[in-house]
């Protein structure tokens, strides 16, 4: 009698321990499930990642996704903080480019030197060098930018010899503020409200517009700074 409850009490004991050997084992399973798919994760991420640098991708590797997943178990292994946070990731779209597109900016015209011009050609300028900054990876690469677009004239006289300062090894300007201001200096009116103010006391319509006539009076108001009563004053005076 005493035999066969020893036997039974050593199955019993056995049965007890495989349970507890497929529990084990499905807990190794689950990490290993779980564990590929974070493998999965980090792989895409990679490619993502790749992909927004213009980094050629790697030749691809086998899936891990091959391998079989088991049954869920009651209890799920916790993930690595990290490794959490990396799946949480894969919910925000990455976008397809890292670059932002610039708006189309018309270049400057070319300039001569024409006093009258100098002021729409620097703010030509830098229309462009602040909308298409891309283009312009220093200061270097702004002044030599303005200066191949000084073209004709006494303003490429002037360019020829700044360039040939440069090959001598004298750099003129550090940047290309610099050079727009050295640019007004040299071919900008210097007293541009005195200027301003002869040409409304002596501005005439002549063959033009009424339109065009007054649109260039409001330009030479504005550019002397007269407004309001006092223009009214100026004008009639004239």
């Amino acid at each position: 009698m005493s035999q066969e409850s020893g036997t039974s009490s050593t199955s019993l004991n056995l049965e007890t321990q495989l349970a507890d050997a497929m529990t084990v084992i499905q807990t190794l399973m689950a990490n290993v499930g779980n564990l590929t798919q974070q493998v999965v994760h980090l792989m895409q991420n990679v490619a993502y990642m790749q992909a927004a640098q213009n980094v050629p991708q790697p030749s691809p590797q086998p899936s891990p996704r091959h391998f079989p997943l088991p049954p869920s178990p009651q209890q799920q292994p916790l993930l690595h903080p990290s490794l959490f946070a990396l799946a949480q990731d894969q919910s925000t779209p990455i976008p397809s480019s890292s670059r932002i597109k610039e708006p189309k900016i018309a270049n400057p015209l070319p300039f001569s030197g024409k006093r009258d011009d100098t002021e729409s050609f620097i703010n030509g300028c830098c229309l462009y060098m602040n909308g298409q900054k891309s283009e312009f990876p220093d200061e270097d690469a702004k002044i030599y930018w303005i200066l191949s677009y000084m073209q004709t004239g006494s303003a490429k006289t002037w360019r020829d010899y700044v360039v040939a300062l440069m090959y001598k090894g004298q750099q003129l300007f550090l940047t290309s503020d610099e050079l727009q201001k050295e640019i007004d200096q040299k071919f900008s009116d210097t007293d541009k409200r005195t200027t301003q103010l002869l040409k409304i006391r002596t501005i005439q319509q002549r063959d033009r517009s009424v339109d065009e006539h007054v649109q260039e009076f409001e330009k030479a108001a504005l550019e002397a700074g007269y407004k309001g009563y006092p223009l009214v004053v100026v004008r009639a005076t004239t």
